[in-house]
């Protein structure tokens, strides 16, 4: 009777179960030698699969799971042979209401643990096991390391890193020294299991290294493989607070808190020390052996196609930064090619309604050829790396340069564009087009790799990045890494909390180092513009997105939306741009319209090319408070830097602006007011006026309807469609003082007959949970949880967890308070946003560390003399060797120096002889040689 209530159940439940589809059936209590239907179901994927092939492509398939947790022995392989089509496509399918997670780990099972010493357990694992996470009760522990983690603030700069003293400062790096007085005083038997996780001088992301040895007397540790994880030729290195960030793992001395292990691959040995309440004998021991859980592959010439995996969780896997990473063109970025997900060859495949945790690397990666592709309405958190990457294939590009080309193997890039096919567009279809992830939530990623992204696009065309939340994370939440081949769409995403370790990005970060860009000055002779179109095809469109900063940044400048060099063809409207605002670096026709913009930080308007065709129209750019960092109220609208004399754009009109700092006398540029702007042919009908947005404290930035805004030609647009529209609560959380009113949002996939249920108790929701009916208040701290369920019962989506914590006094950021005050709020002093000029012999001289912006806009250099003017009569000197505005000085006789006072010693040092200055500018090194009179 049981049974035929279940294929009754299954039957009403079910859709795909109808005539002519097979059913195959896969249980944690089944057996492969069993027939694989729902009362004799097989015990694993992989006999499943084989019952599979009889019929893929022939008729419609769906493998059902039903409830339970499925161990992978091997990475499962879904080739050409097990395709589906458009009429008998391929489901794999959590059972209707069935829990189930596939996971790439292996159940130790029978360990016979023994006391070792102090606390610390021992013991032995099967020959042949090597792993890099545990995970013990579902948690997963911390490896032996140096600074302990840090669980209160587990980030660069909390308690578990520690700075280098000096380094080598190049990849790759061979040794760094650390401070004496901090680094622990254990003696290291085997140094080399060690691994260094070390953040990079210029803080783009980081690097790990195998310890080769260390010496104490020099207070060294000297590095073996590794540095592969990113580009560019910095590496650990830098002095003082810009110093390098480490931790180093796997060293055994340092097994020394609960909470730790450490794995003798030779001994197989596994050594552990548990937190008190932890009972070893019954404790569920996990590590993972795989890295990818499923590859589904083929080619261009014989896809996979019409594969779907639906409600599946997918858990555990291998760490991946000590393998083969790759230079993906001039972005920032290397990458590693796997994911617990990996899609190759493959067509109108979909994974929807997954979940996926605690991976040692990316959690869905497609690689070179994939068409039509779709990630729906899934959740990524504890990403070792990144949650979706579309990685095409460098073979696929017409002219493919890297970072590494030249200054890691020393090529020299203008002569490798000597002859370079100037054909537009992809030479092969070995990249990923027509792909999107849509509805999904990604958290907390960025575990192990620093340099990472909620959403990762490079070498690939027109993939539509919708309505997804993504927050706390190292760096980008949305990133596209190059200009080929546009077309992108990026719409209806809540972006926030991201930038959190790294610097000189943004939540939305894009380059465009194509074949127009020679260098980063903007110049002629570093862009050119008839090249543009060959490699962005079509336009990349930003809208509708919700990005905001509610911090004080680590970043240079946490750009809202961040257009780094060369990033070009580009629409960008209907943006709500929150604490920080909209930077363009060096690129051509970018369209920036109907934007709402409010922060502290003026728009960053960076190394413009001649002729660049960027227009900037009916926005709202709003001035609010002081930059993170600097008490001193921001009273400009616009920091141009490095700009061409000639005019920026044509259509630069139609703007609203107002500074909440200064309504009477506001600049739009630092000592240049409204009317001397009007006068050079800008903003010949915008205005300085108060926008009159509705409720901003709410997050409604409407503008109401006499507001002066609409008169010049601004829309509203929907703020109530940022990110998933899965559960989830309005507000998402934070801080109130005497109460706070919560609404929540259902499912925009539950219909009729479906609930909205939800706890304030901490408990998970159920079905017989409290039904959500309207609004409510919260008078004390309360993490609210609430989930969906359809009309049967079955659960939608994820549990949404929203955190509100009763304070005595709320505290905004000086950009949100003096908004919602109508006035200035911060301590003003006499600190300037704008480093100390210095005049030298003719040459007016910046610390450049003093300015984030210049940082920036000169390319990522952090140290040194910027040079802001040589005057024609005095500076003579500097000009007759050679100098030129915008070079930074960083050497002098093959001394380092890093600030004025370091060259104003060592020229007094070496007065009256001819020496050597050292000086960097867009990437490229330069000597120059003068007397010093």
């Amino acid at each position: 009777m049981k049974s035929i209530h279940l294929l009754f159940l299954v039957a009403i439940f079910c859709p795909l179960l109808s005539f002519g589809t097979v059913d195959i059936y896969v249980s944690p209590q089944g057996k492969d030698s069993n027939a694989g239907s729902i009362k004799a179901p097989f015990a694993s994927l992989g006999r499943a699969i084989i019952e599979l092939r009889k019929f893929a492509g022939k008729e419609p398939v769906t493998v059902w799971f039903k409830e339970g947790t499925y161990y992978l022995k091997e990475t499962v392989l879904l080739g050409p042979e097990l395709s589906g089509t458009s009429e008998n496509p391929i489901v794999f399918s959590a059972l209707p209401g069935a829990s189930v997670t596939i996971k790439g780990s292996k159940l130790l099972e029978n360990l016979q643990w023994r006391e070792y010493q102090q606390g610390i357990f021992v013991t032995d694992v099967p020959i042949g096991l090597d792993f890099d996470q545990l995970f013990v009760n579902g948690e997963r522990q911390a490896r032996a390391r140096f600074p302990n983690y840090d669980y209160d603030n587990p980030h660069r700069g909390g308690q578990g890193y520690q700075q280098v003293t000096g380094g080598t400062d190049k990849r790759y790096d061979e040794w760094f020294t650390y401070d004496s007085k901090k680094f622990t005083d254990k003696t290291w038997e085997n140094p080399k299991t060690g691994i260094v996780h070390a953040f990079q001088s210029h803080n783009w992301g980081n690097m790990q290294y195998r310890i080769s040895g260390i010496d104490r007397g020099q207070n060294k540790i000297f590095l073996g493989e590794g540095g592969w994880q990113l580009q560019r030729s910095y590496g650990i290195g830098g002095k003082g607070d810009n110093a390098s960030w480490f931790y180093i793992d796997n060293v055994f001395e340092e097994l020394d808190v609960r909470g730790e292990w450490f794995l003798d691959s030779e001994k197989r040995l596994l050594y552990y020390f548990p937190e008190v309440e932890t009972d070893l004998k019954n404790a569920v021991i996990e590590v993972p052996i795989l890295k990818d859980l499923i590859q589904i592959k083929g080619s261009s010439d014989s896809p996979v196609g019409h594969i779907s995996i639906k409600g599946l969780n997918f858990s555990h896997s291998l760490s991946t930064y000590m393998d083969n990473y790759e230079p993906l063109a001039r972005g920032d970025w290397a990458i590693h090619r796997g994911g617990a997900i990996f899609l190759e060859g493959t067509e109108n495949c979909t994974i929807e309604d997954c979940n996926f945790d605690y991976l040692g690397g990316n959690g869905v990666f497609m690689s070179a050829y994939n068409r039509n592709n779709t990630v729906s309405s899934c959740q990524f958190v504890h990403m070792g790396e990144s949650a979706v990457c579309f990685v095409g294939s460098p073979s696929a590009v017409r002219f493919y340069q890297t970072w590494d080309d030249r200054e890691i193997d020393g090529k020299d890039w203008v002569e490798m564009r000597k002859g370079m096919d100037l054909a537009p567009g992809p030479k092969s279809l070995d990249y990923p087009k027509n792909c999107t992830v849509q509805n999904s939530i990604m958290h907390d990623f960025g575990d192990y790799g620093k340099q990472v992204a909620g959403i990762f696009i490079s070498m690939s065309h027109k993939i539509t990045a919708s309505h997804n939340t993504i927050y706390n994370c190292p760096r980008a939440g949305i990133c596209i890494n190059d200009g080929t081949w546009g077309g992108h769409v990026v719409e209806h995403n809540d972006i926030w909390e991201t930038v959190r370790e790294t610097g000189e990005h943004g939540p939305f970060n894009s380059w465009g180092r194509e074949r127009q860009w020679l260098g980063g000055g903007g110049t002629d002779s570093e862009f050119i513009k008839e090249y543009v179109k060959l490699d962005a095809l079509n336009a990349t469109i930003i809208r509708n997105n919700r990005i905001a900063n509610y911090r004080k940044s680590i970043s240079a400048g946490n750009w809202t939306i961040d257009l780094d060099d060369g990033s070009s063809l580009y629409e960008i409207y209907n943006n709500l741009n929150l604490g920080s605002t909209i930077k363009l670096r060096d690129g051509m026709f970018r369209k920036v319209y109907n934007n709402i913009t409010v922060s502290s930080v003026p728009l960053g308007w960076h190394v413009w090319p001649k002729e660049s065709e960027d227009e900037i129209y009916n926005n709202i750019f709003v001035i609010s408070g002081s930059v993170p960092g600097v008490e001193k109220p921001t009273d400009a609208f616009i920091r141009p830097i490095r700009l061409q004399g000639e005019k920026w754009s044509n259509n630069y009109d139609y703007n609203l602006y107002w500074n909440v700092n200064f309504p009477k006398g506001a600049n739009i540029i630092q000592n240049k007011t409204f009317g001397q702007w009007q006068s050079e042919g800008y903003d010949q009908h915008s205005k300085i006026a108060k926008p009159l947005f509705v409720d901003p404290e709410n997050g409604n930035y409407w503008v109401e309807k006499n507001s002066p805004a609409l008169e010049l030609g601004f829309k509203n647009f929907p703020m109530d469609k940022f990110g998933h529209q899965m559960t989830r609560a309005v507000p998402h959380g934070g801080d109130f003082e005497q109460e706070i009113k919560v609404m929540l949002m259902a499912d925009s996939r539950m219909k009729e007959g479906g609930s909205l249920r939800y706890t304030m108790d901490g408990s998970e929701p159920t079905k017989e949970s409290d039904v959500y009916t309207q609004p409510f208040l919260i008078h004390k701290s309360t993490i609210v949880k609430s989930r969906s369920f359809d009309s049967d019962g079955h659960a939608l989506g994820f549990i949404s967890i929203a955190r509100f914590k009763k304070v005595e006094k709320v505290v905004y950021p000086s950009w949100l308070s003096s908004l919602l005050k109508g006035q200035y709020i911060g301590h003003v002093s006499k600190d300037t946003i704008n480093a100390l000029a210095v005049e030298i012999n003719g040459a007016v001289f910046v610390n450049i560390a003093d300015d984030p912006d210049l940082i920036d806009a000169s390319g990522g250099y952090n140290f040194g003399c910027f040079i802001k003017n040589i005057k024609p009569e005095t500076g003579k000197v500097w000009l007759n060797a050679g100098f030129e505005n915008d070079w930074t000085i960083q050497g002098l006789n093959g001394e380092e120096v890093r600030t004025i006072s370091d060259m104003k010693r060592l020229m007094e040092k070496y007065k009256g002889k001819k020496v050597t200055f050292k000086a960097v500018r867009n990437y490229n090194e330069r000597q120059f040689r003068l007397k010093i009179e």
